[in-house]
């Protein structure tokens, strides 16, 4: 019996480790704890996840590397839309990366996984050698993730996680909405007349009041003068509040910039508007 109990211990270490998590629960591998996913409950307040990379080592025929973000009980809010789950990709990640998640119910959950492009460019998860050591540091999570191609290797990709509640906007009075709109068409006016920086200081005050057809425009003007770094954070501010011309503007200035698994995403999130 007892070379019998040896030979199935045996048996199990030799699995890769995709076939021995049963549950959430982690499996031992050389003495440390080996995690399928990261989980946490959220409650029922809007909260904000938080991803920031650390560092990325993708092996020979894994192409990109990130992290699945889903949730059960609820939704992440996306450019305007409500997704059950988004792989974030590491060049995402690289300056860091906020996701609104929206509980519905009151055991709401999120799961992170990691995830990979193969060869082939098929997106891959829960197979080989894939899994996470999951340490504790102040303030926040860190994921230390392998994926299923060849042995074991922790260090492939490694993220912080954060989550926090996410502050209510309070809802602005008509009279603020009537003043951006009255500082968006004086621009609009000024522009027309040439005085383009002008319009961008007047758009750059509607926008940051929440005038998303500003925070386009600005997007517009400042590509144009090839100041992609301006045209990206305003496209995205009126991107994630679900502007599709803006969409499609921060994913051309994505791709410009090198980062076109981002890009990819918000396409994606476009062709479904």
């Amino acid at each position: 019996m007892q070379g019998t109990y040896q030979y199935a211990e045996r048996a199990i270490s030799d699995l890769p480790l995709a076939d021995r998590y049963d549950s959430r629960d982690p499996v031992t591998w050389n003495g440390a704890k080996v995690y399928p996913m990261h989980s946490q409950v959220v409650g029922t307040s809007p909260t904000t996840v938080s991803l920031a990379l650390r560092s990325c080592a993708p092996r020979i025929g894994v192409r990109s590397l990130g992290i699945g973000l889903s949730v059960d009980g609820g939704h992440v809010l996306l450019a305007g839309r409500q997704l059950r789950g988004v792989d974030v990709w590491s060049d995402a990640m690289s300056d860091g990366i906020d996701l609104q998640v929206c509980p519905t119910n009151a055991d709401a959950a999120i799961a992170l996984t990691p995830v990979w492009v193969d060869e082939t460019g098929r997106t891959v998860s829960w197979s080989g050698n894939y899994g996470m050591l999951i340490t504790r540091e102040q303030g926040h999570h860190v994921l230390h993730c392998s994926t299923g191609v060849g042995p074991p290797d922790f260090s492939e990709l490694v993220v912080e996680v954060a989550t926090a509640a996410t502050p209510r906007r309070p809802e602005p009075p008509a009279e603020s909405a009537r003043y951006r709109e009255a500082l968006y068409e004086l621009g609009v006016a000024m522009h027309g007349r040439g005085e383009e920086e002008q319009a961008c200081q007047l758009w750059s005050q509607a926008a940051t009041s929440g005038h998303l057809g500003a925070a386009y425009d600005l997007g517009v003007v400042r590509f144009r003068q090839r100041d992609l770094a301006e045209a990206e954070y305003w496209w995205r501010t009126a991107a994630e509040a679900g502007d599709t011309r803006a969409m499609s503007g921060l994913a051309t200035v994505l791709e410009r910039l090198g980062r076109s698994t981002e890009a990819r995403i918000w396409r994606a999130a476009l062709a479904e508007t």
